[in-house]
Protein backbone atom coordinates (compact mmCIF):
# COMPACT_ATOMS: atom_id res chain seq x y z
CA UNK A 1 0.00 0.00 0.00
CA UNK A 2 1.27 3.55 -0.44
CA UNK A 3 -0.37 5.42 2.34
CA UNK A 4 3.40 6.06 3.87
CA UNK A 5 4.73 7.16 0.17
CA UNK A 6 6.81 10.57 0.05
CA UNK A 7 6.91 12.33 -2.92
CA UNK A 8 10.14 14.38 -3.29
CA UNK A 9 9.91 17.92 -3.61
CA UNK A 10 11.45 18.23 -7.00
CA UNK A 11 7.74 15.41 -7.86
CA UNK A 12 5.12 17.29 -6.31
CA UNK A 13 2.81 19.18 -7.94
CA UNK A 14 2.04 22.65 -7.24
CA UNK A 15 -1.19 22.99 -6.75
CA UNK A 16 -1.95 26.35 -8.02
CA UNK A 17 -0.50 25.32 -11.40
CA UNK A 18 -3.11 22.38 -11.21
CA UNK A 19 -5.77 24.35 -10.56
CA UNK A 20 -4.96 26.81 -12.93
CA UNK A 21 -4.21 24.11 -15.83
CA UNK A 22 -7.86 22.35 -14.58
CA UNK A 23 -9.45 25.30 -15.16
CA UNK A 24 -8.11 27.01 -18.25
CA UNK A 25 -9.58 27.17 -21.45
CA UNK A 26 -8.23 25.95 -24.54
CA UNK A 27 -6.66 28.99 -25.59
CA UNK A 28 -5.44 29.67 -22.39
CA UNK A 29 -3.86 25.90 -22.14
CA UNK A 30 -1.60 27.31 -25.25
CA UNK A 31 -1.04 30.33 -23.43
CA UNK A 32 0.22 28.06 -20.47
CA UNK A 33 2.05 25.82 -22.91
CA UNK A 34 4.07 28.84 -24.72
CA UNK A 35 5.25 30.20 -21.05
CA UNK A 36 6.46 26.41 -20.21
CA UNK A 37 8.50 26.82 -23.55
CA UNK A 38 9.88 29.74 -22.95
CA UNK A 39 11.03 28.97 -18.98
CA UNK A 40 12.32 25.65 -20.39
CA UNK A 41 14.44 28.07 -22.84
CA UNK A 42 15.35 30.45 -20.43
CA UNK A 43 16.56 27.36 -18.03
CA UNK A 44 18.25 25.52 -21.11
CA UNK A 45 16.06 22.59 -20.17
CA UNK A 46 16.33 20.56 -23.56
CA UNK A 47 14.02 17.94 -22.96
CA UNK A 48 11.24 20.28 -21.51
CA UNK A 49 11.88 22.32 -24.27
CA UNK A 50 11.38 19.80 -26.65
CA UNK A 51 8.36 18.28 -24.89
CA UNK A 52 6.45 22.02 -24.49
CA UNK A 53 7.19 22.59 -28.48
CA UNK A 54 5.59 19.49 -29.41
CA UNK A 55 2.57 19.50 -27.32
CA UNK A 56 2.22 23.12 -29.58
CA UNK A 57 2.57 21.01 -32.58
CA UNK A 58 0.09 18.59 -31.06
CA UNK A 59 -2.41 21.19 -30.32
CA UNK A 60 -2.93 22.62 -34.11
CA UNK A 61 -6.34 22.28 -35.43
CA UNK A 62 -6.04 20.89 -39.02
CA UNK A 63 -9.33 21.36 -40.15
CA UNK A 64 -8.30 25.09 -40.18
CA UNK A 65 -5.23 23.47 -42.51
CA UNK A 66 -3.87 27.29 -43.48
CA UNK A 67 -3.56 28.51 -40.42
CA UNK A 68 -2.74 25.24 -38.81
CA UNK A 69 0.31 24.53 -41.51
CA UNK A 70 1.65 28.05 -40.94
CA UNK A 71 2.14 27.52 -36.91
CA UNK A 72 3.41 23.92 -37.90
CA UNK A 73 6.22 25.43 -39.99
CA UNK A 74 7.31 27.91 -37.11
CA UNK A 75 7.54 25.17 -34.12
CA UNK A 76 9.46 23.17 -36.43
CA UNK A 77 11.57 26.24 -36.93
CA UNK A 78 11.76 26.39 -33.07
CA UNK A 79 12.70 22.98 -33.27
CA UNK A 80 15.75 23.41 -35.34
CA UNK A 81 17.31 26.07 -32.98
CA UNK A 82 16.06 23.71 -30.12
CA UNK A 83 18.30 20.99 -31.87
CA UNK A 84 21.30 22.91 -32.06
CA UNK A 85 20.85 24.76 -28.67
CA UNK A 86 20.17 27.89 -29.50
CA UNK A 87 18.01 28.77 -27.19
CA UNK A 88 18.15 32.54 -27.18
CA UNK A 89 16.81 32.13 -30.35
CA UNK A 90 13.54 29.85 -29.79
CA UNK A 91 13.06 31.96 -27.07
CA UNK A 92 12.61 34.90 -28.84
CA UNK A 93 10.32 32.81 -31.28
CA UNK A 94 8.35 31.68 -28.80
CA UNK A 95 7.76 34.91 -26.73
CA UNK A 96 6.79 36.76 -30.01
CA UNK A 97 4.31 34.09 -30.32
CA UNK A 98 2.59 34.11 -27.15
CA UNK A 99 2.10 37.65 -26.74
CA UNK A 100 0.29 37.28 -30.23
CA UNK A 101 -1.81 34.87 -28.87
CA UNK A 102 -2.51 36.33 -25.59
CA UNK A 103 -3.61 39.65 -27.69
CA UNK A 104 -5.70 37.90 -30.58
CA UNK A 105 -7.18 35.47 -27.62
CA UNK A 106 -8.19 38.58 -25.22
CA UNK A 107 -5.57 36.23 -22.41
CA UNK A 108 -4.00 38.18 -19.45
Amino acid sequence: MLTNYKMSPESQLNPYLVQKIMTASPDELVSIIYEAAIRACAQENHTKALESVQQLINALNFDEKEIASTFYKVYSGVLEHLYKRDYDTAREILTDLRKTWSQAMHIK
